[in-house]
């Protein structure tokens, strides 16, 4: 007979609850590894020419890294026996597992892809180590196929709660990923996700801080209730890039699929486009989190024209980094694009504040994932503004997200706009 019992009255949900501890433990220890490890190997490979905003000034070194990182990722994907595609951890939740045996060798393309120049974030190797370690006790305890998916859960909270310095942002972003699954997985899935993230974020935060919170300084302004009307534009200008990232997401991946030969020929070309755009304008490179503050400290220094030309290449360098073999996250490059053109709009209109003009067209552009309440509030948390301002911010996604699911790019029929970057049209 099945057991009616409530979960927490269950022997069976403290193990769940016990499993979801040691994952988180696992998940924030190895993001101050993998983290720590990543910006000493960038700052020592680059320095800081990835926040240069000069043309023609990556050199030589722009040029060739990235060519060099793509060789080596794709030799990497013979040794570790990878397929030719990884599945991006929208995937591994969706599909509620990570294979342990593939998780590895991802995690190691993934470091080669965020030093050698990738536009890429962290969030990916995180997600997909804490969840394959997740995969790993659930196999081994012979657990049930809902144990290994809340496993998987609780590997992608523990993560995203580490890496975003707030717990419950983890699992609420891990939640709305999980688009089908419904609210009936409160207490399988945020509760232990919850208790992942708490003890990853409690393992990060005293090593390495808030790495991508709160590092912005905006000028102070006073909240005005017409800033709503703008954000009502501010959403569609977001819905307009998050159509366009997934666009030439999916004409990258047509492209690749037209190259013949192992993955070492595609990571390679791939390379070489990469080094060939950050030759031209390095800020392009990696996550974009750190270009992102050289754009916040002085906008009208670059200028309207300048920040559109690089939001045009990284829409691009995201998507060759994404379908060429390279491995990593989405989100934290889409910030960075919608952030920089919120810096334009300021420059364009201001009287509209900065700090809500960048932080609600970085969620608004966001919002075509699918996942509007982790949006909005990562929108909150990254710009730093309270009720009522953050309200705008709330408008922009909104907007966004009821155009895109009105397009049908958001939704169970569709895959979210970001993920099209790298699924159905990308190599398998």
């Amino acid at each position: 007979m099945p057991d009616d019992r409530p979960p927490l009255r269950t022997a069976a949900y403290w193990v769940v609850l016990a499993r979801s501890a040691l994952i988180g433990a696992f998940g924030g220890a190895f993001a101050v590894v993998f983290i720590g490890a990543e910006h000493a190997v960038r700052a020592a490979l680059w320095g800081d020419l990835g926040e240069s905003f000069d043309w023609f000034s990556g050199g030589v070194r722009a040029a060739l890294i990235p060519v060099a990182a793509g060789l080596v990722v794709g030799g990497l994907y013979v040794v570790f026996r990878l397929p030719p595609r990884i599945a991006g951890f929208i995937e591994e939740l969706e599909e509620g597992r990570t294979d342990p045996r593939t998780a590895p060798g991802a995690v190691v393309v993934s470091f080669v892809s965020l030093i050698g120049g990738a536009s890429l974030g962290p969030e990916a190797p995180l997600v997909t180590a804490a969840s394959g370690f997740g995969n790993m006790l659930t196999q081994r305890a012979n657990a049930s196929v809902e144990e290994t998916r809340t496993a998987t859960f609780s590997g992608a909270a523990g993560a995203l709660g580490a890496l975003l310095s707030s717990p419950f942002i983890g699992a609420l972003f891990a939640f709305e990923l999980e688009r089908e699954r419904g609210v009936g997985l409160l207490f399988r899935h945020i509760i232990p996700g919850g208790v992942s993230g708490i003890v990853a974020f409690a393992i990060v935060y005293p090593f390495l801080g808030s790495p991508f919170l709160g590092i912005y300084s905006f000028p102070e302004f006073e909240f005005s209730t017409w800033y709503l009307l703008g954000a009502v534009g501010i959403g569609v200008v977001g819905a307009i890039l998050g159509i366009a990232i997934g666009a030439i997401g999916r004409l990258s991946g047509r492209i690749a699929l037209r190259i013949p030969g192992p993955v070492i020929v595609r990571a390679g070309l791939g390379g070489v486009a990469l080094g060939a755009i950050a030759f031209v304008m390095p800020a392009t490179m990696f996550s974009g989190i750190d270009a992102l503050g050289i754009v916040v400290d002085g906008p009208a220094k670059l200028g309207v024209g300048l920040l559109l030309a690089v939001v045009a290449l990284k829409i691009v360098t995201l998507s060759i980094s994404m379908t060429s073999g390279f491995y990593g996250g989405p989100f934290f490059p889409t910030f960075f694009i919608g952030g920089t053109i919120g810096a334009a709009i300021h420059l364009l209109f201001p009287v509209f504040p900065l700090a809500l003009a960048v932080g609600a067209t970085m969620a608004a552009t966001a919002a075509i994932a699918g996942i509007p309440f982790s949006i909005v509030v990562l929108g909150i948390y990254v710009v730093g503004v309270g009720p009522p301002a953050a309200s705008v911010i709330a408008v922009a996604v909104i907007t966004s997200i009821a155009i895109t699911y009105g397009l049908g790019l958001v939704g169970p029929w569709s895959p979210t706009g970001i993920s099209a970057v790298v699924e159905g049209d990308s190599p398998t």
